[in-house]
């Protein structure tokens, strides 16, 4: 029961990392979602998990790709509710309900890094 509820934890902590990484990959790439394939002649000879941090976008762009980042953690917290639930209706003693409890809470924390490390990326309003 352990094992498949932390899997399922990491689960759902990858897919939101991967959600919130995506949109600002395409806005740090200078594309739009959705518009083709973007150009690959980057020199970078280093990889980061995260993305660098995002340059040049218009207030639009700015304040769309913080909803996505705020929708994303949102969508992970509620996840990670629902996982929680489930696996404390599962539990049959104290011991399950503790681990429900600290995979719910370290899921949590995993969002709330994921979002803060997309909002340090994404920068300052652009002043105009």
């Amino acid at each position: 029961m352990r094992k498949f509820l932390t899997r399922a934890v990491a689960a759902v902590v990858i897919a939101a990392s991967v959600a919130l990484v995506a949109p600002l990959a395409a806005y740090a790439s200078g594309t739009q979602p959705n518009s083709g394939p973007a150009p690959t002649t980057s020199t970078s000879t280093t990889t980061s998990t995260y993305p660098q941090r995002v340059k040049h976008l218009d207030l639009s762009q700015y304040k769309q790709a913080r909803q996505e980042i705020n929708q994303t953690f949102k969508n992970a917290v509620f996840v990670a509710q629902a996982i929680f639930q489930s696996a404390k209706r599962q539990a049959t003693n104290a011991a399950g309900r503790s681990t429900a409890r600290a995979a719910y809470e370290l899921a949590l924390a995993q969002a709330v890094e994921a979002r803060d490390i997309a909002l340090t990326n994404l920068g300052k309003p652009p002043s105009h």
